[in-house]
C-alpha cells in the first residue's frame, strides 16, 4: 500500500514596519506535503522519508536583524525532511510517529518536531468505490522550534473515491494550537487533495496535488492572505504485484518500494513560488 500523507505549514511573519519593506519578498513555505489514504492493510509497517525544497523566500539578509514579535512569528522554512514510521496494528487501526527537522532561511539546520498519529479505517475501499477514515493527533515542537510556535491536536476525516483508473483522495483537517506563543482564537484548517491515474496495474501514478493552511478560522483573512499551492507528482513503486496474483506473489507484495517526485507553486503572495517535493517508502509486513 502507498501513503503519501499530512501536513503542519510553517508561517512567515514580520513586524508591522519590516513587512511594508518585505512584502514582496516574504513568502511563507510549507514545510511539508502529504497525502494520508484511507486504506489499512494489516500487520504491515512503513518506512517514509518527505523532503522539500522551496524558492522564492526573502533572502536571509533581509529577515536576520529582525526581532519576532510575540504571537507565533516564525521563519520561513527553505527546507524540510521528516521521517516517518508507521504500524498497522489491526486492519482498521494505524499509529505513526515522525521526526521532522528544518532549515529556516535565517537559520541552522535544525530539529523542528515530533509527530504522533493514529488513524482508524471506517469504511474500507475496495477497487471502485468510497473510502473513509478518521485521523487523530499531536505534533510538539523541539527546541528553538518550541519558543517560536505551539504543540497542537489535530484531527479530521480521510476520504477517497474511486472509479476506474482514477482516484480523489482529500485530507482535511481541523487543528487547534495549545501553549502561550501563538494568538489563535478559534480552529486552524488545512488540507491536502490529491488526484490520480493510476497506470502499468497500479504501479505509476500521475498526479495532481494542492494544500493550504488557514492558521486561524477566526482570522482567516482573504485568499491572498492563505497559503495554498499547486503542482503535479508522480509516484512509482517496485515490487507492487497484481492484486489477482497468485500464491507465488505474496513473498512480493509484502516489499515494496516507492519513489515519487513533484513540484507545488504558490497561489497567493504569502505562499512560497515553488517547492521541490520528494517521497520515499519502504513497506513490508
Amino acid at each position: 500500500m502507498l501513503r503519501t500523507a499530512r501536513r503542519r505549514l510553517r508561517h512567515f511573519r514580520l513586524a508591522p514596519a519590516a513587512t511594508i519593506l518585505l512584502a514582496a519578498a516574504a513568502t511563507p513555505a510549507f514545510a511539508e506535503f502529504e497525502i494520508q489514504e484511507s486504506t489499512i492493510d494489516p500487520g504491515e509497517i512503513q518506512l517514509q522519508y518527505r523532503g522539500a525544497w522551496h524558492s522564492g523566500l526573502p533572502p536571509a539578509e533581509a529577515v536576520a536583524d529582525i526581532d519576532p514579535l510575540p504571537g507565533g512569528e516564525i521563519e520561513a522554512v527553505k527546507q524540510s525532511h521528516e521521517f516517518e514510521l508507521q504500524m498497522s496494528v489491526t486492519s482498521r487501526w494505524l499509529l505513526a510517529f515522525t521526526h521532522a527537522f528544518e532549515e529556516p532561511i535565517a537559520d541552522d539546520f535544525r530539529p523542528n518536531a515530533v509527530e504522533f498519529e493514529s488513524q482508524i479505517e471506517l469504511i474500507e475501499r475496495s477497487g471502485d468505490g468510497i473510502g473513509v477514515a478518521f485521523q487523530g493527533g499531536t505534533e510538539r515542537p523541539l527546541r528553538d522550534a518550541a519558543d517560536e510556535t505551539d504543540p497542537d491536536v489535530h484531527l479530521g476525516p480521510i476520504v477517497e473515491l474511486s472509479k476506474s483508473n482514477f482516484t480523489l483522495v482529500t485530507n482535511p483537517l481541523f487543528f487547534k494550537l495549545h501553549g502561550d506563543v501563538n494568538n489563535q482564537e478559534g480552529l486552524g484548517f488545512e488540507y491536502g487533495w490529491q488526484g490520480r491515474y493510476e497506470a502499468m496495474g497500479g504501479r505509476l501514478w500521475l498526479a495532481v496535488e494542492m494544500f493550504g493552511e488557514v492558521e486561524d478560522m477566526s482570522n482567516a483573512g482573504g485568499f491572498n492572505q492563505q497559503l495554498h499551492s499547486l503542482g503535479p507528482a508522480f509516484y512509482y513503486t517496485f515490487g507492487k504485484d497484481d492484486e489477482d496474483g497468485g500464491d507465488e506473489d505474496i513473498y512480493e507484495k509484502s516489499r515494496e518500494f516507492t519513489v515519487s517526485l513533484g513540484a507545488q507553486f504558490g497561489l497567493t503572495d504569502v505562499t512560497s513560488d515553488a517547492a521541490l517535493k520528494v517521497f520515499l517508502g519502504y513497506e513490508f509486513d
